[in-house]
């Protein structure tokens, strides 16, 4: 039922669908910091989180089961990318975004894990697994009978907003994919009255209730749906690294406001200027460590992640064949003129007229005329 409504909202635009996530998202904000400070003021015991890190310290498989499922803290903030193509002037929106995401997600992780541990023995959230935020509140002294209920209200809203960023950012990916022939012309389809993306939102929300149905047939919900998501977005952010490396070398054009430090210059023999991303190598060594973990502890994961991707991979495959495209290629497509349309529409000008210099100075290297001299 609430994907069913999360879907029919989304429909309508991605303007409400946001308002509703800003303004819970508030709340759940407000009533996460509230519980962290009140937690390390009333209740908080140093000598009992000490006692449990020294005394009771995982073992490795434990550990490493534990740290491959951290990732799932930060779910939500691809789809901050993935809206970009209905954000004006992105490049200076999507990297504050995604920077206070990543401090708050941050912040309240690693508050969330020592203040609970110094209030409360781990075998209680062991015990609670469907209610650990709850249970930790509810031992909050004078605070805990009002804030047991209202941490479990939280919950169910955190929940509810991230299921709703997953519709509207997986519909937006879905979307852009059928854009480039790699699924079903179907899912470009926008509404005629909304404008929005329907069918790809109807089509990923059908997804999203096939999945939520199958987790309920296991033993245990939580377990089985973290399972996934961990081999997914483990999954998905190798592919992310390997892009931003790949982009980095054979498009070192397009103009990057912001990027990650740590980039090292190198002039190739054709006079282009690579900024070799030092961080983005270490990234993708650390997340393909996260994804072997996955895959070593995960039973799940293990089995239904690879079932996953071979369903799709085969039905990527039939797609292309049936539609006479290369299986193993890239359609050919004017990736400049592409990228010049994507900054007009962006209305990120200054930026457009930063890559049309850089290609005039490419094709003067090249002693070829550029058609990008006019105007430019």
């Amino acid at each position: 039922v609430m994907i069913t409504f999360l879907r029919w909202l989304n429909v309508r635009g991605i303007r409400e669908s946001s308002m509703v996530n800003e303004v819970i998202g508030l709340v759940d904000l407000i009533l996460e910091m509230s519980i962290v400070v009140f937690g390390f003021v009333l209740a908080w015991r140093p000598e009992l989180l000490v006692q449990q890190w020294v005394t009771q310290f995982p073992e490795p498989r434990q550990f490493m089961y534990g740290f491959s499922l951290a990732i799932i803290s930060f779910v939500g903030l691809e789809s901050i990318s993935q809206a970009a193509q209905e954000t004006r002037r992105p490049a200076t929106v999507i990297p504050r975004t995604s920077i206070a995401l990543i401090f708050t997600v941050f912040i309240l992780a690693l508050g969330f894990s020592t203040v609970g541990l110094g209030i409360l023995p781990w075998q209680e959230f062991k015990a609670h697994e469907a209610d650990p935020i709850a249970h930790l509140a509810s031992h909050i002294p004078y605070l805990g009978i009002v804030a047991g209920p209202f941490a479990a209200f939280l919950g169910a809203t955190i929940l509810f907003i991230s299921s709703n960023t997953g519709v509207m950012g997986d519909s937006r990916l879905i979307f852009s994919m059928s854009h480039f022939k790699l699924v079903s012309p179907w899912f470009s389809r926008v509404h005629p009255k909304y404008h929005t993306p329907s069918n790809a939102i109807i089509g990923f929300g059908w997804v999203g209730i096939a999945l939520t149905i199958v987790s309920f047939l296991t033993p245990s919900v939580l377990d089985t749906l973290a399972n996934l998501y961990a081999f997914g977005a483990t999954f998905g952010y190798m592919i992310v690294f390997v892009s931003l490396i790949r982009l980095r070398f054979v498009d070192p054009y397009t103009p990057r406001p912001y990027k990650v430090p740590g980039n090292l210059k190198w002039r190739r023999k054709d006079g282009s200027v690579v900024e070799v991303p030092v961080i983005g190598f270490l990234g993708l060594l650390g997340v393909s460590s996260i994804f072997a973990t996955v895959i070593i502890t995960h039973d799940i994961g293990r089995v239904a992640g690879p079932a996953w991707l071979a369903v799709c991979i085969g039905y990527y495959l039939v797609f292309r064949k049936r539609n006479g495209l290369p299986l193993f290629g890239s359609v050919m497509r004017d990736w400049e003129q592409e990228q010049v349309d994507v900054l007009t529409r962006a209305e990120e000008f200054e930026l457009l007229e930063e890559y049309k210099q850089a290609l005039i100075r490419r094709d003067r290297r090249l002693g070829v005329p550029s058609r990008w001299m006019e105007g430019a």
